[in-house]
């Protein structure tokens, strides 16, 4: 590796959560006054090598080089900005009801002594205004952030970690999938930043799941798989055929699990349905079936969670339920109509964590456990216990507090805290984000099982092992379009990818 051409360096660098490896021992260089794209699946170490960089974790071992140069492990961020990093990360970091101008000069330091106010705040406003013109941006340097479109305040945060305070200052800004929740048209505007700072100096790391942009912008390539570089390339050596080689080869090894499915039983007819970010998406869902929902990040897979579960108002389309329109104002009212919603986070959003195991699971509906007014505890703590049993939820302690289960049994008792009520559809929304293998096993089984006895399950998932182990079907959505629907046994990341590209390519790969 040679030092006096990378601009940010990484050696042996480690790290470990627990029993995963999530850094092995990965060693790679990014060379000055280029783009590097950052690639590879869910879990391949991109978000810990960066949070290390960031100062947020701290590495097992290794040595990171800045500009040629050591600096210590773990890494202060006031010592990595000193030295030229910069990063946007997917939470931006800006505060919203300060003006644009503020948002640069509270990274900077623009402001003088507190004497000079006026004078500070005409001076933060220039650089600001100068900061926009070197990424050619038509932001207004006093507008308040939170007033902003999404493109544009992504545009500000790219443009807060660009600034360049004189012609020898050199920075290395890494982007962590700053288009993944953008609209196509806005695309654009941050692949031509990302040029601006290439070509003015800067050294890019720009991370993303999307081929088409990699083709675009990326003068280098390196892709992380297990923990490991798996390969550094030069872009210019690769098109969009090589580069899903790259990432993805093989087929999955799909786990076969007994199907359910009664394909000539329609439960669900969604025709047309649009929100914020989905738009007319069409699709049905069958008794017994597990149907995945599939995409990169910002594609809108939750976002159609919300809509069929009363969470967030249907814009357009319709639903039918057995025939007959379903349109629920909240998640009690989808309830009430047979269609039960296990949302991504499970802290603040499926549960109440300092209540008991007990009170979680039936406070979904108290009714089976009350006689003229008053709660029968004997009858639900038996009630609970043998779902707790039946569910594999451990320990099986029903006044445990909810907190203190680990994650993949907090989600089976959610799970069991809906399964109760017998809908005959359950949307799950990540089901095993931040669960262990075997926790994850044991989910997969209780979703099984659910559609064995005939509930329809809609699974929205960013692990692609999970959707190719569990799902009859899977629909892929990009930028909130339905793109494609596969077949049980035709799940692959690969083909995946190919159909998340934007048309040109999708076109060059058939």
């Amino acid at each position: 590796m040679n030092r006096a051409q990378h601009a940010l360096a990484v050696r042996d660098l480690s790290k470990t959560f627990g029993v995963s490896r999530a850094l092995d021992h990965v060693t790679v260089g990014f060379r000055r006054s280029r783009v590097t794209a950052l690639l590879g699946p869910n879990g391949c170490g991109k978000s810990t090598l960066i949070k290390i960089l960031a100062g947020f974790h701290s590495p097992d071992g290794g040595d990171v080089e800045i500009g040629g140069e050591p600096i210590e492990t773990p890494i202060e961020p006031q010592s990595a900005h000193a030295r030229g990093l910069r990063f946007v990360h997917q939470d931006l970091g800006l505060i919203e009801q300060l003006s644009v101008s503020d948002n640069l000069a509270l990274a900077h330091a623009y402001y003088g002594t507190p004497t000079l106010s006026r004078l500070r705040r005409r001076a933060a406003e220039e650089a600001a205004r100068q900061a926009l013109e070197v990424l050619e941006l038509d932001i207004d340097p006093r507008a308040t952030v939170g007033k902003l479109s999404q493109s544009d305040q992504i545009m500000v945060a790219i443009a807060r970690a660009f600034q360049v305070s004189g012609p020898s200052d050199h920075q290395t800004v890494i982007l962590d999938e700053p288009t993944a929740s953008l609209p196509a048209e806005a695309v654009d505007r941050v692949l031509a930043a990302v040029d601006k700072i290439s070509s003015a100096g800067g050294t890019v790391i720009y991370v993303t799941h999307r081929i088409d942009e990699v083709v675009r912008i990326a003068d280098d390539v390196v892709v992380l798989r297990d923990g490991v570089v798996a390969a550094e390339r030069d872009a210019s050596q690769l098109d969009a055929g090589s580069l899903s080689d790259l990432l993805f080869g093989a087929m999955f090894a799909v786990e076969e699990m007994p199907s359910a499915s009664s394909p000539d039983e329609v439960v669900l007819d969604v025709e047309s349905i649009s929100g914020s970010r989905i738009k007319d998406v069409t699709f049905d869902l069958h008794r017994g079936e597990i149907l995945g929902v599939a995409g990169l990040a910002g594609c809108g897979r939750s976002e159609l969670s919300r809509l069929l579960a009363g969470v967030q108002p249907i814009a357009g389309g319709s639903v039918l339920l057995e025939g007959s329109p379903v349109s629920p104002g909240s998640p009690r009212e989808a309830l009430e109509q047979g269609i039960a919603y296990v949302p991504p986070d499970r802290a603040t959003m499926g549960s109440i964590p300092e209540m008991s195991v007990r009170e979680n699971v039936t406070l979904s509906d108290l009714s089976p456990f009350t006689q003229a007014g008053h709660l029968l505890p004997g009858v639900e703590k038996k009630a609970v216990g043998d779902l707790l049993e039946r569910y594999e939820v451990r320990p099986r302690d029903t006044e445990r507090r909810f907190q203190f289960l680990s994650g993949g049994n907090q989600q089976k008792a959610i799970i069991a805290k809906y399964a109760r009520l017998k809908p005959q559809i359950l949307i799950v929304d990540e089901p095993t984000q931040g669960v262990d293998i075997s926790g994850k096993k044991e989910i997969a089984r209780v979703l099984r099982d659910l559609a064995v006895d005939g509930c329809s399950v809609l699974l929205a998932s960013s692990d692609l092992d999970e959707i190719g182990e569990l799902c009859d079907r899977v629909l892929v959505l990009d930028r909130g379009r339905l793109v494609g629907v596969f077949e049980r046994g035709e799940i692959n990341e690969k083909r995946l990818s190919e159909l998340t590209m934007t048309e040109p390519l999708r076109s060059e790969l058939e």
